[in-house]
Formats: C-alpha cells, sequence, structure tokens
C-alpha cells in the first residue's frame, strides 16, 4: 500500500509542476521530506508514520522537478495566412479512409509575401496520393491553424501534450525528397501495412475493418456511422488498444504453456512477457496498451518469484513510470480513463459481484455486469467533464459486444497466419471470423441506433469532477475504514474512562484516511491540472 500513497504523492507532485506551480517549492517539499525522516529518529513510538509522511513529501518534490525538466519548443512562423509548407515527415503517416496524418517539421512557408523560413512542428493531414513515409521532405498546400485558434478542447490539449504548434489540412501534397525506407521504423509501418490489408482482404466490409481495429487499434477505415455508434454506445474503448489486448496475448501463452507442461516455468514466463513487448513495439506503444503492459509484466514477474501480484502496486508503479519519462502522458484522456477504469474494477468490481448474487443475480451475470458497472462509475466524472454525455445502453452494449473480443481476436490472429500460406486456409478462417465480427456490428448499431441514445448532460469542471471521485474513493474504502473507525471510538471511549493510561498510536489513523485520501487525491489531481 505505501506503493500506491508514494504514486498519488508523485502524482500530486507533477500535476502541480504542468499546471504551472512548480517554481521553488519543489525544493521546500524535499526539505520539508529529510526534516521529517530526522524527525522520525526523536519520536520512535511514530517511525513509520513520520517516514511515510516524509516519503510521501520527497515523492511530491520529485514529481515537482520532473516537469522542470521537460523545456516546450517555440514556434517560429512568418506573420499572415500560411497556405503552403514544406519540411520533414517525422513519423510514419496514420492511415485513414479519407485522408493520412503525420507529424511534420514546418522549414519554410509561404505567405501572400513568398517563401519564408520557419520552424514549428505540426499535425498535417495529408492526401491519400501520393504516398508519404518518414524521412520525405514534402510541400503541401491547405490551411493552417495555431494550437491556440483551435476550437475543440481535446483536440487542441492533444497537440499540446504531444508538443505540436498546429494543424495544417492538406489539399495537394509532392514528394520533394524521399527518406530512407530501412531501419525497426519502416519496417514496422509496412508490417502493420501489410497485415491490415491481408485482414480486410479475407474478411471483407466492415467486419475486416472491425477485426483490423480491435486487433490494431485502428477503426480509420470503418464507416463513419458505425464509429459514431460505438461512441454512442460507449463501446469505442473496445478499438482501442488496452489491457484487454494485454490479457489475452497472456492469456493464450498461459494456455500453451499449460498445455505443453511449462506454464509455470520461468523460461515460459520471459517468453510471455516477450511476446507482450513485442506486441506493443509492432501496434505502437499508446499510453493506455503502455500501462497494461508494464502491469502485466509485473504480474509475470510476481509469478516467476513465487510472489502473489498485487494489482494496485502493479498499477501505481506503471503510472510512475509511465509519467517519469513522458510527464505529458498525466495530460493524455486515455490514459486517464484506463487509469481510472482500471482502478475501478480492482476495487469496485468484485463487491459489486458479490452484492448481486446477494441479490439473487446469477454468478455468471454477476460478475460481468459488477465489472461493466465498476468500471463506468470510476469513469463517469472524467467522461462527463470532457464529453458531457452519458449512454443510456452503456451496459447492455458492453455485456453483448465485450464476450465477441476473444474470438474476435483470436480469429483476425489466425487469419493472418493462415495468410501467409497458400491455399483456402485463410479464406476459410477468415469466413469464420466474420460471424462475431458482424454479431458485434449488429449490436452495436442496433442499439446505438436507438432514439435518445445518448443523454447530453452538462460538462462539470474539475472541481466536481474531484468531489465526485471523493464521493467514489470513500465509498470504495468503506469496507476498510468501518471497521478502524469503530475501534477508534472504542479507543477514545476508554481514554475518556482513563486518559492516563491509553494512547492512541498515529496508524490507527491511516486505514481511514487512506479512504478518504485516495479519493480526493484522484480528482485532485486533475483539479490542480486544469483548475
Amino acid at each position: 500500500m505505501a506503493l500506491v500513497w508514494l504514486a498519488v504523492a508523485w502524482l500530486v507532485g507533477l500535476a502541480c509542476g504542468l499546471g504551472g506551480m512548480a517554481g521553488p517549492g519543489w525544493g521546500a517539499l524535499a526539505w520539508a521530506g529529510l526534516l521529517l525522516l530526522a524527525l522520525a529518529l526523536l519520536a520512535p513510538q511514530q517511525f513509520r508514520a513520520i517516514v511515510l509522511l516524509g516519503a510521501l513529501l520527497g515523492a511530491g518534490a520529485l514529481g515537482l522537478w520532473r516537469t522542470t525538466l521537460s523545456v516546450p519548443t517555440v514556434a517560429v512562423l512568418p506573420a499572415g495566412e500560411i497556405g503552403v509548407i514544406r519540411g520533414v515527415v517525422l513519423d510514419w503517416p496514420t492511415r485513414g479512409a479519407m485522408s493520412d496524418s503525420a507529424s511534420v517539421a514546418i522549414e519554410e512557408a509561404r505567405t501572400a509575401t513568398g517563401w519564408q523560413p520557419a520552424s514549428a512542428r505540426v499535425r498535417v493531414a495529408l492526401p491519400l496520393a501520393p504516398t508519404v513515409g518518414q524521412g520525405d521532405r514534402i510541400e503541401v498546400s491547405g490551411h493552417f491553424e495555431a494550437t491556440e485558434q483551435i476550437a475543440p478542447i481535446g483536440f487542441r490539449d492533444y497537440l499540446r501534450r504531444q508538443g505540436l504548434h498546429g494543424q495544417f489540412s492538406g489539399r495537394q501534397s509532392r514528394v520533394l525528397a524521399s527518406g530512407p525506407r530501412t531501419g525497426p521504423a519502416a519496417w514496422r509501418a509496412l508490417g502493420l501495412t501489410a497485415l491490415e490489408e491481408r485482414l480486410r482482404r479475407h474478411i471483407p466490409g466492415a467486419e475486416g475493418a472491425l477485426v483490423a481495429g480491435v486487433l490494431l487499434g485502428d477503426d480509420n477505415f470503418l464507416p463513419t456511422q458505425t464509429r459514431v455508434a460505438f461512441a454512442a454506445t460507449s463501446t469505442a474503448h473496445i478499438m482501442a488498444l488496452s489491457g484487454w489486448n494485454i490479457a489475452i496475448i497472456a492469456g493464450l501463452c498461459a494456455l500453451i504453456g499449460r498445455r505443453i507442461g511449462h506454464g509455470r516455468s520461468r523460461l515460459w514466463l520471459a517468453g510471455s512477457a516477450l511476446a507482450i513487448w513485442a506486441f506493443v513495439l509492432f501496434v505502437g506503444a499508446s499510453p493506455t496498451l503502455l500501462r497494461a503492459a508494464i502491469m502485466g509484466s509485473l504480474y509475470l514477474l510476481a509469478e516467476a518469484v513465487g510472489r502473489r501480484g498485487d494489482a494496485l502496486n502493479a498499477l501505481a508503479l506503471a503510472a510512475i513510470v509511465m509519467t517519469a519519462l513522458d510527464p505529458n502522458a498525466l495530460l493524455d484522456i486515455g490514459f486517464q480513463l484506463s487509469c481510472a477504469a482500471t482502478i475501478g474494477l480492482i476495487v469496485a468490481a468484485g463487491p459489486l459481484a458479490q452484492l448481486l448474487q446477494r441479490w439473487r443475480f446469477p454468478a455468471l451475470l454477476a460478475a460481468p455486469i459488477g465489472a461493466t458497472l465498476a468500471a463506468e462509475w470510476f469513469t463517469l466524472p472524467l467522461s462527463l467533464h470532457h464529453f458531457g454525455r452519458i449512454s443510456r445502453v452503456t451496459l447492455p452494449a458492453n455485456l453483448l459486444a465485450e464476450p465477441l473480443v476473444a474470438p474476435i481476436m483470436a480469429g483476425g490472429v489466425a487469419t493472418a497466419l493462415l495468410s501467409l500460406l497458400p491455399g483456402p486456409l485463410a479464406t476459410v478462417c477468415g469466413l469464420l471470423t466474420w460471424f462475431p465480427a458482424r454479431a458485434m456490428l449488429l449490436v452495436v448499431e442496433e442499439l446505438g441506433a436507438l432514439p435518445q441514445v445518448n443523454e447530453p448532460l452538462a460538462m462539470p469542471g474539475w472541481p466536481v469532477v474531484a468531489v465526485l471521485y471523493a464521493v467514489l474513493g470513500l465509498a470504495s474504502g468503506a469496507p476498510r475504514w468501518w471497521s478502524p473507525l469503530r475501534a477508534l471510538r472504542g479507543t477514545v471511549g476508554d481514554r475518556i474512562r482513563a486518559p492516563r493510561t491509553s494512547v492512541v498510536p498515529l496508524s490507527s489513523w491511516l486505514p481511514l484516511a487512506g479512504g478518504m485520501v485516495c479519493g480526493i487525491t484522484l480528482g485532485g489531481w486533475v483539479l490542480l491540472l486544469h483548475g
């Protein structure tokens, strides 16, 4: 549990720094932590509690200090409306149905007065032709919008997190000089393109695009109406690479290991971790997928050394590692929702399932309903803030769609592997995979087409989000702090009767404080970010 407290302190310090509150504060916190550690030597009865408090202040100071190491780049662009840009493509473009998108480092920009030198990083929407790759020097004509001028707040925040200075919507483009087509990045891009084409060739229609989306996290080839239906039913997370994918990969590795009698060997567990990270490197290390991969690897490590895995500690360490490498990951909406949903599953899914079973729900339904409700409740405050709506069909849509994820993923992998062999095996496997994909599309599209499926609500500010998470934290921590609270009440009564002999140790307050502080800080750090 100490690691969870340290993670909370680290994230709060990081949030303060990202919110512009760093300054000399990290030094003051560090000195306060050192003073508390010195005080612990003078108070042996409260040694453990004082050391923990000093460590928390130190973790917060480190979080504040980490944000001072990130220096944002400054754009240098000519005055006037920019109609044409020249620059170098920084990454491999993301393919889409209507256009591609890539990050471009601008070197020159043309306005009404002609070409002028420039320096900026922008996101560029590129025409589908000509094909563009990483390292290419290109010229694109279109319309430029600076990040500060973009109206959608979510997209504007996304550009800022990526260190981009604006969006350039291209109408025409041409390649001035081609970059190298060798190296791991090029092989990965070509492999993803080839895999997606194989899946769509053997699984035709929107079903093939869905299989590619579930397996690779790319929903750009789905029809627009289908993507809207996934968003309306709160099932879009199915095509977001996250814990689902990692759990299925780890489960398949464990199943194969048990079949061959090596499921618990350290060599097989190391191979399972390598399989997880190979998948992450191949499809792209998004924040949600990185979080799940780190947690999965920690579970495998615990299994290898004979220890019991702890989900909260694994999540805490994953959050610390990810935000230490990239503090802006804390601002990513996907990272926030993924962590919130994971906390909900850890602390509330089991108790909710037990409560449903006491209400005569079958165990087969109680577990998935409890998991869905826990994830939805713990992501609801963030969802309301970012999107301002709630779906009326979240529960039935997820209960019907999520069991189809595993057969779709397994079928997609089998189809891709069989497509390397001659013969009709890949086509047959693709046809079998088509059925669960068709069933998922049927569920989502039918429920998404219902009238008033989404209930628009006022978008709460961060203070309200903080209060909602405080309530959730208190409610989920109730079973843990109720018993200490009753014991504390008895101790206080004993002290009234015998004030000179009864002592209340500081550590007896920690379980009660834990339920309160965890809930408050879960919303508190996002309050500091945007308040």
